[in-house]
């Protein structure tokens, strides 16, 4: 059985890794100095070279004869890893052996000494799919491994990766290959297998790998199976279905040209060929950026051919900036997941990337219920007193029922008037910003904010309680001279004088304060009638 290129042409030297130069360069060094951790953690997106790199270092760390921290490939030592029988390299697939009896085996089977070589090197790829107990287990063993023991742990998702694992191993990022250093790539792999292709090819893989070296090595091995050599831009483009980048830039300008009509119709014609309507959003994104990035100044068309280049740019002279984001937000939005036949999805977004920004709209729709409010508003007390002149005149009340006259003085049954609402006073707010720390037991600002109002006259100001726990509760405070100090200070900054914290209560009205409750005043405002009802006095 012939051997697929990615295991055939796998990274035999630190060198050889493409793309990762930054972390290649730190693990030579390590290797050259031998500063060696116990324990690295390989993070990075699938097809970037983690386990590649790991087998390398195992080579390296191993190696009877290295060179500026490359192993030679020529000993005994490397010859065995390259062939896969060394007894010394353990690789463990973290997402089939998960479990806490897997890695408590390799807990006691770490202490035996190595075969053959230096070190026992273990490798444990997506190790973030071991359970939480499996994590436990390999804690304390990841912490202090025998001095012959190196742990080499790969992982596409390094965020499910306990913190516990994570510092104690030397952490390398893997990033994305760049698409350049994939097409150099592919190009030396035509070349050692004696296949002719065409750049145009080779960008096309490269694009649709999208920074997965191990993809694209494995879509240039479909390709040269299915074509042959010489290989062709087209042949790639039939391959991966990527006929239609016609129909995607038409459709890209249609959307940015605002013609719904002619967008529709492009959309179901390709969705009744049976094209991969997934393909076609993937194109129509990637140009729409293209053209939202020109519309900036920000020419970002070289992965591109150069006539498609050229189209993208007159696209994006012939529209504005807002409108070419409007529609990439639209078309980069479109989940097919679910129904990949469907082009409804496509078709809302056309409709929404040609429509009109929301943000006018909305606008003219939001100054109209403040203008409702604010009349409404203005009315409430015109009918408010307009319903109070159409109340009746209360009830006669009885002679029997007459209360006993009462001596005129503090005493008198006129109800005292209503304490206007602190609240609404922004000296009252900053006082009480100012009190928030004051208080040995109780915090003066939080018993403050239960007065029913406040009045400044001759040096004192005056605050009004209904209940008297609360006055208690501050009078027992400003017998404290610290508190009250502070109490003094705060009222002289906020309300610009020297005045004198007074607490008063309320008058004890049961019938006062319900008429005048906020309940009884709404109900009055829609039409409600105040009855009055007298209970005769029993004496005893």
């Amino acid at each position: 059985m012939a051997e697929v290129f990615y295991r055939k042409w796998r990274p035999r030297a630190l060198a050889d890794v493409v793309g990762q130069e930054t972390v290649t360069n730190t693990l030579k060094n390590a290797v050259s100095s031998g500063r060696l951790a116990h324990a690295f953690l390989f993070c990075g997106p699938r097809g970037t070279g983690k386990t590649s790199t790991a087998r390398v270092l195992a080579k390296a760390v191993n190696c009877m004869n290295p060179a500026q921290g490359e192993p030679d490939n020529s000993c005994d030592r490397c010859r065995s890893i390259n062939e896969a029988r060394a007894l010394d390299l353990i690789e463990i697939d973290a997402a089939s052996n998960r479990g806490i009896d897997d890695i408590r085996d390799l807990s006691d089977k770490i202490g035996f000494a190595p075969t053959e070589f230096p070190y026992k090197v273990y490798i444990v790829d997506e190790v973030h799919m071991l359970t939480d107990p499996a994590f436990n287990a390999l804690l304390k063993t990841l912490e202090e491994p025998p001095s012959h023991a190196i742990f080499i742990l790969a992982t596409t998702e390094a965020h499910k990766v306990p913190l516990t694992i994570v510092s104690r191993c030397q952490r390398y990022d893997f990033r994305r290959i760049p698409l350049d250093a994939i097409e150099d790539k592919l190009a030396q792999l035509c070349r050692a297998e004696d296949v002719e292709a065409e750049r145009d090819a080779l960008e096309l893989i490269a694009r649709h790998s999208t920074g997965s070296l191990r993809d694209a090595e494995n879509l240039l091995e479909q390709a040269v199976v299915s074509y042959g050599s010489p290989l062709l831009g087209d042949h790639v483009r039939d391959m991966l279905e990527l006929t239609g980048d016609e129909d995607a830039l038409e459709l890209c300008a249609l959307a940015v040209q605002r013609k719904t009509a002619e967008g529709l119709t492009l959309i179901n014609r390709v969705a009744a060929q049976g094209s991969d309507l997934r393909q076609l959003q993937r194109a129509v994104t990637d140009f729409l950026r293209a053209v939202m990035l020109s519309t900036v100044g920000v020419d970002d068309t070289s992965s591109f051919p150069d006539e498609l280049g050229e189209r993208i740019r007159d696209i994006a002279s012939a529209c504005d900036h807002s409108h070419a984001l409007r529609a990439l937000k639209a078309f980069s939005e479109v989940d097919l997941r679910r129904d990949t036949s469907s082009p409804l999805s496509l078709e809302l977004a056309l409709i929404d990337a040609a429509a009109e920004p929301p943000a006018v709209v909305y606008t003219a729709q939001a100054a109209a219920p403040r203008a409702v409010r604010s009349a409404e508003a203005r009315r409430e007390p015109a009918r408010a007193e307009s319903q109070a002149r159409a109340q009746p005149p209360p009830p006669t009340r009885p002679a029997a029922r007459a209360p006993a006259p009462r001596p005129s003085g503090a005493g008198s049954a006129q109800p005292p008037p209503p304490q206007s609402d602190a609240r609404a006073d922004p000296n009252w707010s900053t006082l009480l910003r100012a009190l928030r720390n004051t208080g040995s037991r109780f915090k003066i600002d939080a018993l403050l904010r239960s007065a029913r109002g406040y009045s400044l006259e001759d040096g004192r100001m005056v605050v009004k309680f209904a209940h008297n726990s609360h006055a208690e509760r501050i009078r027992e405070e400003m017998g404290n001279p610290a508190v009250s100090k502070e109490i003094a200070d705060a009222i002289s900054q906020t309300m610009g004088g020297e005045y004198e914290l007074v607490v008063e209560m309320m008058a004890s009205s049961s019938t006062g304060q319900a008429n005048n409750s906020h309940l009884v005043r709404a109900a009055q405002l829609m039409g409600a009638r105040l009855v009055e009802k007298f209970e005769e006095d029993t004496e005893r």
